[in-house]
């Protein structure tokens, strides 16, 4: 296992990271912070976990043991449960239909999920919610070699099946209208909008290019 980027953590989260290893039993740490831990490229400051099962009352009760009976419970149902730690740190747990295709990356509290697996999820989301911070994660994803478009575009459709659409991705990376907040804390260097916005302009462009040739 290649080293953790642990530092990007406040004292705090780390704490929380640590106490997640009380849910390795039914989940992974995927999202932006998981994708974080291992490629160092900007903070995050909530934690997602993913479950291959319905999200049932004995999630928010263990939750509750773990971090504290002051937890704030912000939305639960059987898809999802999210949390407050009185740290004011952000919990959610997913229930996650889709199998990885990976296995997850095992590490001292709970397991993370793979790079690539973690791509698929950021390119599923891009034809629902997408943030800005989703397009950075694929930029970085993107540039630094971690995974072609094609491979990404391969992987999600062999993940998600139909529920994939090849078409409404790509327009989606390109569109950047209600995508909240641009302000990142980068760790390698700082990267403009503009750039990310250019360098993914010209992805999606290439890509097409050769689909046609």
């Amino acid at each position: 296992m290649s080293k953790l980027f642990l530092d990007l953590l406040d004292k705090n989260r780390k704490d929380t990271f640590s106490k997640l290893k009380v849910f390795s039993n039914i989940g992974v740490l995927g999202g932006g912070t998981a994708l974080a831990l291992q490629i160092g490229h900007r903070k995050s400051y909530d934690f997602d976990i993913f479950i291959n099962k319905k999200i049932d009352k004995n999630v928010w009760r263990k939750s509750k043991e773990v971090f504290s009976k002051d937890c704030i419970k912000i939305l639960e149902n059987e898809d999802q449960l999210d949390l407050v730690t009185p740290d004011n740190i952000k919990v959610t747990f997913f229930n996650d239909d889709y199998s990885s295709l990976y296995a997850s990356i095992n590490n001292e509290s709970i397991a993370l999920m793979d790079i690539k697996d973690i791509a698929t999820n950021k390119a599923f989301i891009q034809g629902k919610r997408p943030k800005w911070r989703d397009y950075v994660d694929l930029y970085f994803l993107f540039k630094d070699s971690y995974i072609s478009l094609e491979e990404l575009i391969h992987l999600s459709v062999k993940k998600f099946g139909t529920d994939f659409s090849e078409k409404l991705f790509l327009e989606q990376l390109v569109y950047w209208d209600d995508v909240g907040s641009y302000q990142i804390e980068f760790i390698k260097t700082n990267v403009e909008p503009e750039e990310i916005k250019t360098y993914l302009i010209n992805l999606v462009k290439e890509y097409k290019r050769k689909i046609i040739n």
